[in-house]
């Protein structure tokens, strides 16, 4: 399963499926919280005979809400939901306050994550 997949099928029902990939779309109707992620960056799992298929995933979730309180909520939910996922394995790489947007009016969290994914 693609890293992408794991956070799309982890968060999607979090959140009411408000969550797509980044960039939030310009001039997206935004209510209670929106999600968008990307990946970073990833390192290829190889043997001496090959790629095996599989990636270690940096992705960033970004968090994105009116009010800065249900939008902190809201990482820390994301978090929570990555961490306990059954579908690969996934660690907390880190995380900001990435700060208020007055063209959208959105606060905005970012967590990074480490997930591992297989091409297959």
């Amino acid at each position: 399963m693609l890293a992408s997949e794991v956070v799309y099928q982890t968060l999607g029902p979090l959140f009411n499926d408000q969550v797509a990939p980044a960039p939030l779309a310009q001039g997206q109707q935004v209510s209670g919280t929106y999600v968008t992620y990307q990946s970073i960056s990833e390192e290829s799992l190889e043997t001496v005979n090959d790629w095996t298929g599989h990636d270690h995933v940096r992705m960033q979730v970004n968090i994105f809400n009116h009010d800065s309180i249900e939008c902190e909520r809201d990482k820390n939910r994301a978090k929570f939901a990555m961490r306990d996922q059954k579908l690969t394995a996934c660690a907390i790489a880190g995380g900001h306050y990435a700060g208020f947007d007055e063209t959208t009016q959105l606060h905005q969290h970012i967590v990074e994550f480490f997930i591992w994914q297989n091409a297959n």
